[in-house]
């Protein structure tokens, strides 16, 4: 089949879809805050941890596994293979959703009562579960079509069930508030299963239109059989879905360790709580707004990898992985330097709490070692190698504990131990993932690139700081001041790209191609 897109384009598609989603995915909350309360947001969150756990541990390698093998068949020329693998996927994931799903509907009072000690989430988990089995199936046909990498039914689809879930979340727990709290959170939480019927119909509706476009080609299948297909998915996917579980508990035992070493240090209950809320519910918020474009790029990744390993052709598979890590550094250098220069005033603000400033500074170099090790974990799964990436997960989850633990009950750092923790855990993981994935290609890092880009971020960073102290030192307020800064940065990054050509002509053709 004729390549839909560019693994660039693709990252684009992917990059606004998942922008608009997250937009959604903030906005509706405020409504429902006010109509909920406290109390039923807060049934209404102890319900999701568990269906997203759940759902990430048992779908997330689906689609990187599925495009992985589905770009391989192609690229090998064994078309028939590629509809073997979305049916016998098809069939693992409407069983085990099913069971899946039972599962946790069985289990619901003993969750609600046993583990989060609270009777009433017992109707809000029963609620989202049937999610579960809607969001396995929509996880193997994106993963189908990921493998060809046309990434526009992902898109859409992921949108539209936003869209539709959003709405159900508002409607059902303003229709259900007057029989009772628990009642209406139930209604917010089947918002999931409401926005994963309309996202699966919109995926068959592609897969329909796919299917009559290709209507007449060969499509021969290879050697191999379905269980041993089956089997090669399942490989695949279990990794992944393992390591997407640890970043959440590392988080779960953050929200344990954090508050408990500031208490250690003289800090009371509340100083301690105020300070983890800065770091985790302020800091960490504005970090995860770059992966929104990091991971768009790394799931585009995945099958263009794939694809270049199948034909034995080093020379686009170097390409192809050094533009991921490049277009990815184009995004998270800036964004890192603009919150650390800003991030007092970036924090005034968004939060009104110039204070959460003190541990974004630190975390702001997050956001470049977390674009590293996304982007190699990427590659490390398009190559078929996604348990070395698994294990430095393991070990970035590890050490991330380990220097939370000890970093903030040292009295001279204590939040910015943690942030520190942070940046120190993600730089051990993406260089693993990085030496790892150097050693299986044989790829060369374009270093001399990623200075050039390192020397625009620096002088745009030094541009919005003389740029903010000389507008607020005019008698400008501050909140003008720091927008102003950060668009005279936007024009100073973008300026220096062009002029040192690592936003080229080139690059941009791949993107809007």
């Amino acid at each position: 089949m004729e390549k839909k897109s560019n693994f660039l384009k693709g990252a684009l598609i992917l990059s606004i879809a998942g922008a608009i989603s997250k937009i959604l995915g903030a906005i509706y909350r405020i409504p429902l805050a006010r109509l909920l309360g406290a109390e039923g947001m807060g049934l209404y969150q102890m319900a999701y941890p568990i269906y997203t756990t759940i759902l990430a541990l048992a779908t997330a390698g689906v689609p990187v596994a599925i495009s992985v093998l589905v770009s391989r068949r192609e690229t090998e020329g064994y078309s028939g293979d590629s509809k073997r693998i979305f049916k016998v996927s098809l069939l693992m994931l409407f069983i085990f959703g099913i069971l899946l799903t039972l599962l946790v509907m069985q289990a619901a009072h003993f969750l609600a009562a046993k583990v989060l000690h609270e009777p009433r989430a017992y109707y809000p988990i029963l609620a989202v579960a049937p999610a579960i089995f809607f969001s396995g199936l929509m996880s193997v046909f994106r993963g189908y079509f990921q493998g060809y990498q046309w990434m526009l039914p992902t898109a859409v689809s992921q949108v539209i069930e936003q869209l539709f879930r959003v709405t159900a979340v508002l409607i059902l727990a303003f229709l259900l508030f007057p029989r009772g709290l628990e009642y209406a959170a139930a209604g917010a939480t089947f918002g999931a299963v409401v926005g994963g019927i309309v996202g699966l119909i919109v995926l068959i509706c592609f897969y329909i239109f796919f299917q009559k476009k290709n209507q007449g080609l060969s499509a021969p299948i290879g050697p191999d059989s379905s269980f041993s297909l089956a089997r090669e998915v399942v490989r695949l996917a279990i990794p992944v879905s393992f390591g997407a579980v640890i970043l959440p508990l590392v988080q779960m035992l953050d929200a344990i360790i954090v508050p408990g070493r500031l208490m250690a240090i003289n800090y009371t209950t509340s100083q301690a709580t105020a300070l983890y809320g800065q770091l985790s519910g302020m800091a960490a918020v504005l970090i995860s707004l770059p992966t929104i474009f990091t991971i768009s790029i790394a799931t585009s990744l995945v099958p263009a990898v794939s694809e270049a390993l199948a034909k034995k052709d080093y020379n686009t598979l170097n390409s192809r992985i050094n533009y991921g890590l490049r277009a990815a550094m184009i995004i998270s250098l800036p964004c890192a330097a603009g919150l650390y220069v800003l991030a007092y005033q970036i924090c005034d603000l968004l939060y009104a709490a110039p204070e959460a400033g003190l541990p974004l500074e630190v975390l702001a170099f997050s956001t470049i070692v977390l674009a590293a090790f996304q982007l190699s974990s990427a590659g490390l799964q398009g190559i078929g190698r996604p348990e070395v990436a698994m294990r430095s997960l393991i070990i970035t989850g590890a050490l991330k504990v380990l220097f939370n633990f000890t970093l903030t009950s040292v009295p001279a750092l204590n939040i910015q131990g943690a942030a520190i923790g942070t940046v120190l855990a993600f730089t051990v993981g993406s260089g693993l993932n990085l030496y790892y994935l150097k050693r299986f290609t044989k790829v060369h890092y374009e270093t001399g690139r990623l200075l050039k880009l390192t020397l625009a971020t620096v002088l745009m960073a030094i541009g919005v700081k003389i740029s903010y102290a000389l507008i607020v030192g005019s008698g400008i307020h501050s909140h003008i001041s720091t927008l102003i800064a950060i668009c005279i940065g936007v024009g100073i990054y973008g300026i220096l790209l062009l002029l040192l050509k690592e936003l080229d002509r080139d690059m941009l053709r791949k993107i809007i191609s």
